[in-house]
């Protein structure tokens, strides 16, 4: 009895279609569906969006054209002359100004702030796309996982079955019969197992992306298409974690010209009502505050420090990130290499060579330890296989992230 992966699923498959309440009460997910989720319900995307809007709030506060509030100052006094007694008072507002340039300095860099949260979001939603792409291979490679070790346990049982009946016609020996049974044990062990990691494996995707009952996933472990080399340099070349430095570098440079805008002078302009033995004083006057002590010399200190600095990471992140998609690249090439060798040299033939092996047993051509041995070296085949195209997978995965693809 010839019992293939193949119909394996294709008997999980027909369950499935005769019994609808089990269909419906599972959330089938594809990758897309899974990416698309993780963008709108992962908390460290949320929340720096909400960090975006808190940078947009400094925006404002830079454009107003006026910084400083009016100052009101009112006096008031008694004046005695000649032994007559009056009372005299003063009133004056006054409003100061800045230089224009500190202004357009200001929104500048408040401007860069909400640029780096911007792009602060796209680093998250990279590492929260990353951990779900992965967690869904790991799901749907438990799942396949799950369904060969199933088809292993049933052909461990059909050569029970064999065993058996052989037994009974008196070609084999009742040691080769408990053989044969604890061969089985072990491959529905080895099942009960599959299926507790695809469990753990769901349960991990559900949490990430935070849904509420059974949930099933659904796509190919097959090798995609080469990715091209080109596209992937140039999406390097906006990795999330340079756009971040750029903007830094902007702002520090737009600190500097704050800072630069000090030694300029403020200015302002007031207006002041005196009444004064019985006469009215109308004053108009203009103020400068000249920069002769304090001239921005901190934040000028600071923010060519800064710039520098930020400068320097840009420069080492440049060449972090290329040797990382150079790495990543080479990695992912060579799983795929390994899949394919596998593919094409050693996956032929494994389904007629079961069906070889059962059947020479059946017929007495090879003995129970022959055809068990043949089976593990047959199911490790399978299972090398599975896990080298599981392999490709996360290194695909991680090459995208490198190359700034996930976003």
């Amino acid at each position: 009895m010839r019992v293939s992966c193949t119909a394996f699923v294709l008997a999980v498959a027909c369950a499935a279609l005769l019994w609808p309440g089990a269909a419906r009460a599972q959330t089938v997910l594809w990758l897309a569906d899974v990416l698309t989720r993780a963008r709108e319900q992962a908390p460290q995307i949320v929340i720096a969006r909400l960090a975006v809007a808190e940078a947009q709030g400094r925006v404002t506060g830079a454009s107003q054209r006026l910084q400083m509030n009016p100052e009101l100052d009112f006096n008031v006094g008694s004046r005695e002359s000649g032994g007559n007694r009056s009372t005299e008072l003063q009133f004056g507002i006054n409003q100061m100004f800045e230089p224009r340039e500190r202004r357009d300095a200001r929104i500048a860099a408040a401007g860069a702030l909400v640029d780096q949260r911007a792009v602060a979001v796209e680093v998250a939603a990279r590492d929260v796309l990353r951990d779900a792409a992965r967690l869904f291979y790991q799901a749907l490679y438990a799942g396949e996982r799950a369904r060969l070790l199933a088809a292993s346990a049933d052909l461990a049982n059909s050569i029970l079955d064999v065993a058996d009946r052989r037994f009974r016609a008196g070609d084999l020996a009742v040691l080769d019969v408990n053989l044969a049974r604890s061969a089985l044990a072990r491959a529905r062990a080895q099942s009960a197992a599959g299926q507790a990691e695809q469990a753990a494996a769901l349960g991990h995707l559900r949490a990430l992306l935070r849904l509420e009952g059974a949930i099933a996933v659904e796509g190919s472990l097959a090798l995609p298409a080469a990715p091209d080399a080109d596209t992937l340099t140039r999406a390097m070349e906006q990795r999330p974690e340079l756009r971040v430095l750029e903007a830094a570098v902007r702002e520090a440079d737009a600190d500097l010209s704050v800072a630069n805008s000090f030694q300029q002078p403020n200015y302002g302009a007031g207006l002041r009502y005196q009444r004064e033995g019985g006469d009215n004083i109308l004053f108009g006057g203009v103020t400068f505050v000249l920069p002769v002590f304090a001239k921005g010399q901190e934040l000028s200190a600071t923010g060519t420090a800064r710039g520098a600095r930020l400068r320097a990471e840009l420069d080492v992140a440049r060449a972090r990130v290329h040797i990382e998609l150079e790495a990543a690249q080479a990695v992912y090439e060579r799983r795929a290499a390994a899949a394919r060798v596998l593919e094409t040299e050693a996956l032929p033939g494994l389904d007629d060579s079961d069906a070889l092996a059962t059947r020479s047993f059946d017929v007495g051509q090879i003995g129970l330890p022959d055809v068990l041995l043949i089976r593990r070296e047959l199911l490790d085949t399978r299972f090398q296989y599975l896990s080298s195209l599981f392999e490709a997978a996360q290194a695909r995965v991680e090459l995208d992230a490198a190359a700034g693809v996930l976003r």
